[in-house]
């Protein structure tokens, strides 16, 4: 009898949540990346590095309307060699997204802030595919590359793959 109450319940609140929606309006979410990027930094000394990061990537985003989300990110990448030390970043702009469904495209249009090993400032942009496997949960892959200069100059092309998790409390 229990089973047949739980079953019940189950199926009763799936029909109060309606249908499932994928268009990330009124959300608020956080993604976690992981990724490759080869860099190119030189100074005006005729110093700098060349090599590969593995970065780790923190991010919020807040979706402003059906397709467009804001997004605020910080990145740590460890590299190796010849590459000796870790890179720092952040990462402020915009992600604009194609489709209703599951499967998305998305394009970064961002500024691109790095304060190790050498501060620069430039930006970036990134092209990748979504699939979210829930309405509140995505995968996506993304390529991306960046220019910038300050105490360095600044050239990388990345790949990462991630997860955004949303709530829609603005909704």
């Amino acid at each position: 009898m229990r089973r047949f109450f739980l079953a019940g319940l189950i199926l009763a609140s799936s029909f109060a949540l309606g249908e499932e929606r994928y268009d990330h309006h009124g959300a608020l979410g956080v993604t976690v990346a992981a990724g490759g990027e080869l860099v190119t930094a030189l100074t005006n000394n005729a110093t700098g590095e060349r090599g590969a990061r593995f970065p780790l990537e923190l991010g919020a985003t807040l979706s402003v309307s059906n397709h467009i989300e804001l997004r605020l990110a910080g990145r740590f990448a460890p590299g190796i060699a010849p590459i000796t030390g870790f890179g720092g970043s952040f990462y402020a702009g915009m992600r604009d997204t194609f489709g209703y469904e599951q499967f998305k495209t998305f394009f970064d249009l961002e500024l691109a802030v790095h304060v190790a090993p050498f501060v620069t400032i430039g930006a970036r942009g990134g092209f990748g595919v979504q699939y979210d496997f829930l309405p509140v949960m995505g995968v996506y892959a993304q390529i991306g590359a960046q220019f910038g200069g300050a105490l360095a100059l600044r050239l990388s092309g990345e790949l990462m793959v991630g997860l955004q998790f949303r709530t829609y409390v603005f909704e």
